[in-house]
């Protein structure tokens, strides 16, 4: 038997009712027991790729594909997808479509029950993954009562149950927090490690990449234009301008400081490269200005214009449950303030968004929104004045064009048609889709949809923005183009309150962060003041960006920042050292 895991030979699909090919002539093989990662823009082709190695291209979805797909010895055109079942599992994005039994022994028993397994050997599974995802103790609990982590962790022993020699993971942390991320991922290195399981993940976590994976091949447009070592692939200035595909922070302090003419000796793709690199290269020697670097703040301003939100007491009781989600927070936000919300998967940032668009009344406690108490305004009314954008654009949107979608909102305000179409062409244009006016906006891609969504808000002229992981599912440059939308509606005098798991977003773009740990409010500062808390902030499951990571490890005496919030900053302070 050969010792290739999976072989594609020329293989090219393009869906049903569609012209082009999303996959194009791709050809590569992934060993056993190899980690591949698979990098690339949104429309690349990354989970086209993953439906095609796991069988549901061909097997259920219509199309044309060419080319021959071989998994574990089996011609994927010719193997039944409960055959493939066997071979490879597959863990999606968003564990809430995998899970629908009333258990966890229940999920993972589901697979193994349509087998006809004996019951034995369904027992005997169900206690091997659970304990290698670390859920035993919990066969009773719910799949709606765990963390977003542990979810994941659930969907993967779910698929681990059919026994896979291969498992295929489609941008299964993006919904996690960055604690998530480490303990989902940290079971995928043990079944990689220990088992010998061959594993393909599409991903833009690079800091994770660098430290599990084998190979990573970079896909544009359905083709393959790059592979390589974590290292060759991160330390390509060329690849990384052309597709804006993310490399970790120490990689871009590497390369920065490449172009400046001070390579470090090793070009760095983790943290412990990257600190011996910066040693190496900066004189350990204190400066007579170290002291002032150390104590000096980053710049930030507080508005003094009055207060747009003020929450006093929030408590929220999910019912029936009777789950407490929010415990007397309390907090106001200034006009033209930019904050944002973090902290683990449950723990209460959804729910505080929801009160303060009106979607949920408090508990008890007060929300005062726009001077208008949520308890006695309708969410019309409210929302004249407060724009949300929910992490699914998918769920905010109906209409036939990108036009009509902007003007619905205006319209139903009964706005006259002047007005209406000055609001529809301004925000069209703050978001720069002047040219998708006439698309089908499920059509466009999920960057662009998450644009006609803030467009939608915006032409409501809201004076605050509430953006609910508005980059999830993002690739980096879709994550800055939202961004940098906000950065400039912040600019021009508006209020903007966001909720990410993004911790470099937040660093980059936020000038205060509420930090929340289950249900309550744990840090509310300014961001340098959050990440100089390291271990505060992660009991909220939250790890700084990794450039600030890196500075906190260093020697005092090295006058560098301590809590820098950018790549930029840290290049900066390298070369006045130098």
């Amino acid at each position: 038997m050969t010792d290739m895991a999976i072989q594609l030979k020329q293989v090219s699909y393009r869906y049903a009712r569609t012209k082009r090919f999303v996959i194009d002539n791709l050809d590569f093989s992934v060993k056993r027991g190899e980690f591949l990662a698979v990098m690339g823009e949104n429309g690349a082709g990354k989970s086209t790729l993953c439906q095609i190695i796991i069988g549901i291209i061909p097997n259920s979805l219509g199309g044309r594909l060419k080319g021959n797909v071989i998994v574990e010895g089996l011609d994927t055109k010719e193997a039944t997808i409960s055959e493939l079942a066997t071979k490879v599992g597959i863990v999606l994005d968003d564990p809430e479509t995998q899970l629908f039994t009333t258990s966890v022994q229940a999920e993972v028993a589901f697979g193994p029950e349509n087998l006809n397994m004996p019951v034995d050997e369904i027992r005997e599974r169900i206690k091997w993954v659970l304990d290698v995802v670390k859920l035993t103790g919990y066969e009773a609990r719910m799949p709606t009562a765990l963390s977003g982590g542990q979810k994941q962790r659930l969907a993967i022993a779910a698929a681990l149950a059919m026994r896979p020699s291969i498992l295929v993971l489609d941008e299964a942390t993006s919904q996690v927090d960055p604690l998530g991320v480490v303990e989902v991922l940290s079971v995928v290195k043990e079944l990689n490690q220990k088992y010998g399981m061959t594993i393909v993940m599409t991903t833009d976590q690079s800091e994770e990449v660098a430290k599990l994976a084998d190979r990573i091949i970079v896909l544009d447009r359905g083709k393959l234009v790059a592979e390589g070592t974590p290292r060759e692939i991160f330390s390509d200035t060329a690849l990384f301008s052309r597709l804006m595909i993310r490399a970790p922070q120490v990689s871009q302090l590497g390369m920065k400081l490449q172009q400046l003419g001070h390579p470090f000796p090793t070009f760095p793709v983790s943290l412990e490269e990257g600190y011996k690199g910066i040693v190496e290269l900066v004189d350990t020697k204190p400066s007579p200005e170290d002291s002032v670097k150390e104590d000096k703040p980053v710049e930030t301003t507080t508005p003094q214009n009055g207060t747009v939100i003020s929450v006093k007491d929030l408590n929220y009781v999910y019912q029936p449950q009777e789950v407490k989600a929010v415990k007397n927070v309390s907090f106001d936000i200034h006009k033209g303030e930019f904050v944002a919300i973090i902290g683990q998967n449950g723990s209460g940032k959804t729910t505080v968004l929801k009160n303060l668009l009106g979607l949920l009344k408090p508990t008890t406690g007060n929300v005062v929104v726009a001077g208008m108490d949520i308890n006695s305004t309708a969410v019309a009314e409210l929302a004249q004045h407060v724009g949300f954008v929910l992490q699914n654009p998918d769920q905010q949107l109906f209409a036939e064009t990108v036009e009509d979608e902007i003007a619905f909102g205006p319209r139903n305000l009964l706005l006259d048609e002047a007005t209406i179409k000055q609001r529809v062409e301004e925000s069209l244009q703050l978001v720069g889709l002047e040219n998708q006016r006439q698309e089908f906006p499920p059509a466009l891609s999920k960057g662009e949809r998450a644009k006609v969504v803030i467009a939608s808000a915006l032409a409501l002229n809201p004076e605050v923005i509430v953006l609910d992981e508005p980059t999830t599912g993002q690739d980096y440059k879709g994550c800055h183009q939202i961004m940098q939308i906000a950065r400039k509606l912040h600019e021009d005098g508006r209020t903007i309150v966001f909720v990410t798991h993004h911790m470099a977003l937040v660093a980059e773009y936020a000038r205060r962060v509420i930090v929340m740990c289950d249900g309550e409010i744990l840090v509310d500062d300014t961001t340098e003041g959050v990440f100089a808390k390291p271990e505060l902030v992660r009991q909220a499951h939250i790890i700084p960006p990794q450039i600030t990571e890196l500075c906190q490890m260093l020697p005092l005496n090295i006058g560098l920042p301590r809590t820098p919030l950018s790549v930029s900053q840290v290049v900066d302070s390298i070369m006045a050292r130098l």
